[in-house]
Order: structure tokens, then sequence, then C-alpha cells
């Protein structure tokens, strides 16, 4: 008997493409519910410390801002570790890194233009209708000031990103890609991801509204919409928290810059 040659590789295929998707999501749209209260109750929780022992505006603001982010963070983490047993890589994980940071780069600059130019067209149509100009949003209370805005750079450019994009993008938009396609599963999570930035004009209330966040939520809207492109086109986190990172860190340098 002769020897048995091996088969040769089929050479018109080419290389293996490598996976351009991440593992299909374990869990359904509907457990974004009860991961978002539990962000919201862990916030919470650090919110009423910060409320009892700390007096002063600014380091009490700092404080719940990071409470709220790693609520988001710790909230999704545990959900798709011990409730859905399910691994990290679902979220989607980075497998170009470069390539990733790059496009999320990119994207946050065309989100820049993209959402200014529906916020300007809002503010005018309201100023139309009120017969005068709309309130500024404030989405920085205006306690904080020097130390205290140098300590929430850090927390709105790199930890909002990574708590808001592991929840709205890693966990809720790849939820809702279980059962729709990329734009109604987009603006669904988008919508949702403008709403979560409402505030009340009063700290520590509920009503009534902040008139000036009401007015951004469009523009907010147009941003989720771009971060869960990104997000479905590189199939990876890092991609849409560049470009998280990238509209954060303009907004922050222009609020830094009013209150010199």
């Amino acid at each position: 008997m002769g020897d048995v040659v091996p088969p040769r590789p089929d050479r018109t295929s080419g290389p293996r493409p490598v996976e351009s998707a991440a593992p299909t999501a374990t869990w359904h749209p509907i457990e974004a519910i009860p991961v978002f209260v539990i962000a919201l109750t862990l916030g919470a929780i650090v919110q009423g410390v910060a409320f009892v022992f700390l007096k002063a505006c600014s380091p009490r603001f700092v404080v719940t801002t990071i409470a709220g982010e790693l609520g988001f963070a710790g909230a999704v983490l545990g959900w798709v570790r011990f409730v859905s047993k399910a691994p990290p890589a679902v979220l989607g994980l980075p497998r170009r890194p470069l390539l990733d940071v790059g496009a999320g780069v990119g994207t946050g600059i065309v989100l820049l233009f993209a959402a200014g130019a529906v916020a300007v067209g809002v503010q005018w149509l309201a100023g139309h209708i009120l017969g005068h100009s709309p309130p500024k949003a404030q989405q920085v209370q205006a306690c904080v000031q020097g130390p205290g805005l140098a300590t929430l750079g850090p927390v709105v450019i790199l930890l909002a990103p990574f708590g808001e994009e592991l929840f709205f993008r890693g966990f809720l938009y790849r939820g809702l890609r279980r059962r729709f396609s990329v734009w109604p599963a987009a603006i669904v999570s988008a919508f949702i991801f403008g709403a979560a930035h409402y505030s009340p004009k009063k700290p520590g209330t509920f009503l009534p509204p902040d008139t000036g966040i009401l007015l951004i939520m469009p523009a907010l809207v147009v941003v989720g919409i771009g971060l869960a492109l990104v997000y479905e086109k590189r199939q990876s986190l890092l991609a849409s928290m560049a470009a998280h990172a990238t509209f954060n860190l303009v907004g922050f340098l222009m609020i830094a810059s009013s209150r010199r």
C-alpha cells in the first residue's frame, strides 16, 4: 500500500477570514430594564452616602458621577457573568485595537458636527416657539469649579464612555440585535440613551425638568445612533468608547473654558 498523500490546501480560497462578529447575545432586550435599575440603585446608594458625608457641592457631584458610571459597568458585567452565564467577549471585545480607536475617533468628530447642527436647529425652533432664547443645558453643575472640575475631567472623558458603552451598546443594543435589524436597534437604543440623560432642574428631585437638558436630547439621540453604528461596524466596544470619549472630550473642554 503506497504512502498516503495529504490533500493540497485550496489555494483559491485564500486565507481564512477573521471572525467579523462578536458572539451572539445570550440575553433578551427586556433584560436591560433590571440591569438599568440595578445600575441606578448602586449609584443611588453611593449618592445617598455622598449627601450625608460630603457637604460641598463640587466633590458630591464628582463622587455621584463616578458612582453612576461604575454602577452601569458593575451591573452589566455582573449580569452577563452571573445571570446570562456569558463570557465578556459577547459584549464586543476589540480584535484590532488601533483600527477600532481610529474608527472611533473619526466617528466622534463626525458626531460633534452632526449633534451640533441638530442642537442649533432645536434651539432655534424652541426660541421661535417660546419667543425668547431657551436656557442652555447645564450638564455639569455650576458649583463644579477649579480642582473639582479637573477631577471630573477623566471621569467624563474616560469613565463615562466605559460605563455607558457597556450598557447602551454592549448590552442594550446587542440585546436588541437579537430580534431587530441594525437601524431599528440603533434608533431604539439611541432614544433610550438620550432619555437616560434627563435631569431635573433641582438635583435630588425628579420634576420639574431641566429645559436645557430636554432641548439637547435630540442631539444625544443622534450621538446614540452614531455610536451604535460604529459599534456594529467594528463589533468592538473600544470603537464606540473611543467615539464617545472624543465627543465628551470636546464637550468637557468647552465647559472648562467657559468657567475660567
